[in-house]
């Protein structure tokens, strides 16, 4: 079974990227918003978040 990402990236009209919830909203995380970014990092990015996301959740 294939499961669908939950982030991905679009290019904007400047050549910066932006990475986007399985929503469609610009992804947040620890109140950064994830836009105006380099083409590289965003694609790091998306693989850092997607493993955060997969990994064990842990109640303080």
């Amino acid at each position: 079974m294939i499961e669908e990402a939950r982030f991905g990236a679009r290019k904007d009209q400047d050549d910066t990227c932006k990475i986007l919830e399985r929503t469609g909203e610009i992804a947040e995380r620890s109140g950064l918003i994830l836009a105006g970014l380099n083409r590289n990092v965003v694609l790091r990015l998306i693989q850092i978040l997607e493993r955060i996301e997969d990994g064990p959740k842990r109640i303080n």
